[in-house]
């Protein structure tokens, strides 16, 4: 009967409710409290008898009226008002039906078959609210019965009320741990009410009660990443991967949480399993590169690359790598070589364009640098990246009024931009130009990054500029402080020395400028003057 139960709320969800006609107890006829079903009367239980006959021939309306002429011998049996329940239900006279139910249920509290055929009526006239209250009272009368415990779920979910339908199903389970499928339907509510958090403690509770269930564990895996809780997700990954063997796609995703989660060394050691097994694996010779790269292992980092390009020419990222780990050892001329030949051929490809920019930009090719910027700023037109890169060649270049106009561009759309702030400002400064404003900017910069030697020379700049020899030698100090090794900071605190006379310790600082750019013919010039 509850599976029939359960079948019948499911076929009414898609349905909308609609309240019926309602007995309250007030409504009942009294009863004489002291008499016991036991004494039965001898013509009730005749004309009970002839009901039951016709009840089970389907002759309902006969039937009906032998329960009626044995109510009149004895009106407080409740097994006779459930009978007759029954028949006004066949004969779809619900509120009869519905009346007589009660009525059982009121001479006999304790009376289960009474309040199940009454829920199962509620529940087909849609009145789901009072067929939940008779199923409350047969869970808590009967707290170990798992089949009623289902019911309230499914009409807690026909309701959507969901939460208390999660519960429901997660109670059902704890009842009988083989009802696993109760918990597949507690994750599924919880997945569809977005409940991320409570769909991935369900899920684990299914792993845990099927531990070779690969499904399960995938699921667990994908909604603990989902949230975020990417140690379990790695956890199920090597669960599967122990189940299954190791595969590279699996490995893929561990070696690929773990680098999220910031472990290199895991995420290298995985991947280099991968590369065991598949040593053509993209993701793997890609992240191997990265990880590599990043890790400053730039020689292991430049081989990935190498062997991305080779065996997958059409992949930009080998490129990409390539270029990169080949920058941070100062070879700019051979990333021009490797990516001239490709940027025409990955034209949408924006690292690859803007990294040919930046290569020829360092190889001071300055035309070149702003064409192949223009084209990554055509690809990602808010790049701040390749708008300073754009400025610095506009302002090396002597094109000012387009360097001042990224600057302000830049500035307006970001007021703690402390780069922009400081490059405008030495771009001012150098040009002798609104100093106030200048002095204004580079301060605020500084404030922004209190610590950026750079940033302490543009400000120091300006005061030497602006006559401020105290203020210069302060700030032009600290710079050098904290990096010595600028040849233009160098050659600036030189030359506020000499203003201030202290010329020993200027030349000094000259000749450590020259040691790092010994081509400097205005350092040498000013050195022969000393």
């Amino acid at each position: 009967m509850y599976q029939n139960l359960i079948l019948l709320i499911l076929i009414l969800l898609g349905l909308s409710c609609h309240s019926g006609s309602q007995v309250s107890p007030s409504d009942l006829p009294p009863i004489d409290q002291a008499k016991e079903e036991t004494t039965v009367n001898p013509e009730a239980l005749q004309h009970f008898m002839d009901g039951q006959l016709y009840m089970n021939q389907g002759n309902y309306s006969m039937a009906v009226t032998e329960f009626q002429k044995a109510l009149r011998f004895d009106p407080d049996v409740s097994t006779i008002h459930i009978s007759l329940g029954e028949c006004f239900w066949a004969l779809e006279k619900p509120d009869r039906a519905i009346f007589h139910l009660e009525r059982a249920i009121y001479l006999n509290s304790d009376d289960t078959e009474a309040r199940n055929v009454l829920a199962h009526q509620f529940i087909n006239r849609q009145m789901f609210d009072r067929a939940k209250e008779q199923y409350e009272i047969l869970a808590e009368s009967d707290p170990e019965n798992v089949e009623n415990i289902i019911v309230l779920a499914e009409l807690a979910k026909l309701q959507n009320q969901f939460e208390e339908a999660i519960h429901y199903y997660q109670k059902a389970f704890d009842l009988d741990p083989q009802r696993i499928e109760s918990l597949k339907k507690a994750a599924e509510i919880a997945l569809k009410i977005k409940r991320f958090d409570l769909a991935q403690i369900i899920i684990k509770r299914m792993t845990m009660e099927d531990k070779s269930n690969i499904q399960y564990l995938e699921n667990y895996a994908d909604i603990a990443i989902m949230n975020g809780d990417k140690k379990e997700g790695i956890k199920a990954l090597k669960q599967i991967a122990d189940f299954e063997g190791p595969s590279a796609g699996v490995l893929n995703q561990i070696g690929l949480l773990y680098y999220e989660i910031n472990h290199p060394d895991s995420a290298l050691k995985v991947f280099s399993k991968v590369y065991e097994l598949d040593s053509l694996n993209i993701l793997a010779l890609h992240l191997l590169s990265q990880i590599n790269r990043e890790e400053e292992h730039i020689e292991k980092a430049q081989y990935f690359a190498d062997q991305m390009i080779y065996f997958h020419p059409g992949e930009p990222r080998g490129y990409i790598n390539a270029s990169l780990a080949l920058l941070i050892q100062n070879n700019h001329e051979r990333v021009i070589q490797i990516l001239s030949k490709q940027a025409d051929i990955f034209l949408e490809k924006f690292t690859i364009q803007y990294l040919l920019g930046l290569s020829y930009n360092l190889d001071n090719n300055h035309e070149l640098a702003e064409q192949f910027f223009k084209r990554a700023l055509a690809i990602n037109p808010k790049s701040r990246n390749v708008l300073h890169s754009l400025a610095i060649i506009y302002d090396k270049t002597n094109q000012v009024s387009q360097s001042d106009s990224i600057y302000n561009e830049l500035i307006y759309s970001d007021s703690t931009d402390a780069q922009a702030l400081n490059n405008y400002s030495y771009s001012l400064v150098e040009r002798g130009e609104k100093l106030d404003i200048a002095l204004a900017m580079s301060k605020k910069a500084i404030s922004l990054s209190p610590k950026s030697s750079a940033y302490l020379d543009t400000y120091g700049w300006i005061h030497f500029k602006i006559g401020n020899i105290d203020s210069a030698l302060a700030y032009i100090r600290k710079s050098v402080e904290i990096e010595d090794t600028n040849a233009v900071v160098l050659e600036h605190f030189g030359d506020v020395l000499i203003k201030n006379a202290e010329i020993e310790e200027a030349i000094h600082y000259f000749r450590k400028a020259l040691e790092i750019d010994p081509n400097n013919a205005v350092l040498r010039k000013k050195l022969s003057e000393l």
